[in-house]
């Protein structure tokens, strides 16, 4: 990296304008020509959209016991106030893909200052997966979500410990429950964070090391532990409204756990992180020796997870869409699917190897936002590729920027976002083109008592409508949208 600050600024600025530019340049010509076709147009008005109206009649004093929407009610209250004062669903959408501008520019700055222009590659998969575009698209709150997350992670890695970064990442965190409840696992990060410390004083796995210093590790604890009390008591007050996680709407859909999740996440990540081989093998061959007992560890953690719970494709299991598709159209071995018994060992060492690229600190961060992330998802009963693949491709990226071998070898890097990127749009691109028509729901007379399910919820997958017959038709079933490809 250049020691001259003024061309890595100038850099990262440039990659935030050009992402920025490029977002819209995909997004608005679908938001201004009111496009209502496919899985994210129809999540937005048959759950969001009227939960957003209905909220919008009500205000003062909307009635949040009971809604169109299993997420907790901050995104649809924010729109709600721009719908009371007049402002048209096109503006609304304008506003809201702002949640996606931040989300991306965050990011890219990030990138540019670690590889220059050429940066603007790094960021290009989140750009191009359609779990990202879509609510970039449509009023759905999965990006402002991402966002707060992006956000309490930068805080916990760039900024040291103290009271006022720890306050800060819990008001965040109380903002990120208010928007969607299964993200308190984020008060994870603030802990691991707190007991850690500064890259001095971060400590191995040893008990000697790992409990040294417990006066001043139990100090910071206290604090992070304080600092995100607001949020969980967020969470208790919706669990007392509502009586259960979610609105009671959708209390008497099937319900977790998923047992199948944290080996379809790890498979998720030997699939990303097969673009970056380049970068991974030459590490990996580096680390035999020296990291020898992690990698056994993964590799037979990662095989235990695959074996134990069934992975065939199932709608009643919340096994599906998205790779599950592919999965779907392989043989299995016992109600195991080699795609899995595979990808799933092959992912946890991919996670050593990642891991190698960067701090221990880092290390420690990274680790307890993907595990306590997937004990959260673990407790889905869908196991849904939308709810994975947006926090994987954040992480991946925030490694690249701060990982020394990656930016020492930018072409391995760029190269392999480049073509995760190109594999992505593959799939974005056709799904948007073939989309059918969103059928919106017939109006209830009483907006309080929601007659259908409402967008993913923290355990259920809602249904969707009835779509025409047609060659296409796959890639919206299940409110997902990858299709069979």
């Amino acid at each position: 990296m250049s020691t001259n600050p003024t061309p890595t600024k100038s850099a990262a600025k440039w990659s935030l304008i050009v992402t920025t530019l490029l977002l819209l340049a995909i997004t608005y010509p679908l938001i201004l020509t009111n496009n209502q076709s496919g899985r994210g147009a129809a999540d937005d008005l048959i759950y969001h959209w009227p939960t957003i109206q209905t909220f919008a009649q009500q205000l003062p004093t909307p009635d949040l016991s009971n809604y169109q929407s299993a997420t907790t009610p901050a995104y649809h209250l924010e729109l709600a106030v721009l719908h009371r004062i007049g402002l048209p669903r096109t503006a609304i959408q304008l506003y809201a893909n702002l949640w996606t501008v931040l989300l991306l520019g965050l990011l890219a700055y990030r990138a540019g200052k670690s590889f220059g222009k050429p940066g603007l590659l790094i960021t290009l998969p989140l750009l191009t997966s359609m779990y990202v575009l879509f609510p970039a698209i449509w009023l759905l709150p999965d990006n402002a979500g991402w966002l707060a997350v992006l956000l309490i992670l930068i805080l916990a890695l760039d900024y040291p410990y103290s009271t006022k970064t720890a306050l800060t990442a819990g008001i965040v965190l109380a903002f990120l429950v208010l928007i969607r409840q299964v993200h308190i696992w984020a008060a994870a990060i603030l802990w691991i964070t707190a007991w850690i410390g500064t890259n001095q004083q971060t400590p191995t796995l040893t008990p000697t090391k790992l409990f040294s210093d417990p006066i001043t590790r139990t100090r910071r604890l206290i604090l992070a532990l304080i600092a995100t009390i607001p949020a969980t008591l967020f969470l208790l007050y919706f669990l007392r409204l509502w009586g259960g996680l979610v609105p009671p709407a959708f209390q008497d859909r099937h319900q977790g756990p998923n047992l199948a999740t944290p080996a379809f996440i790890l498979t998720q990540i030997t699939i990303l992180s097969i673009f970056f081989t380049p970068l991974l093998l030459p590490q990996l061959k580096t680390i035999l020796k020296s990291h020898r007992t992690w990698i056994i560890a993964a590799l037979t953690t990662g095989l235990i997870l695959a074996i134990i719970p069934q992975s065939t494709y199932s709608v009643e299991a919340g096994r599906y869409s998205g790779w599950w598709n592919i999965i779907n159209k392989l043989p299995t071995i016992a109600d195991r699917s080699p795609i899995i018994l595979l990808g799933a060992p092959a992912g946890a060492l991919a996670c050593i190897i990642w891991a190698s690229l960067i701090t221990r600190r880092d290390t420690w961060i990274f680790a307890t936002t993907l595990a306590a992330f997937t004990a959260a998802q673990t407790a889905n009963h869908a196991s849904w590729q939308r709810y994975h693949e947006p926090l994987l491709l954040i992480l991946i990226i925030l490694i690249l920027t701060r990982a020394p071998l990656a930016i020492q070898h930018p072409k391995r890097t760029i190269l392999g976002s480049a073509a995760l990127a190109a594999l992505l749009a593959a799939i974005t691109i056709p799904t948007l083109l073939n989309a059918k028509p969103a059928i919106m729901p017939m109006p209830t007379t009483n907006s309080s008592s929601p007659s259908s399910p409402s967008s993913p919820s923290f355990y259920s997958p809602p249904p969707l409508p009835p779509l025409p017959p047609s060659s296409h038709s796959s890639s919206l079933s299940h409110s997902d949208g990858r299709g069979p490809g």
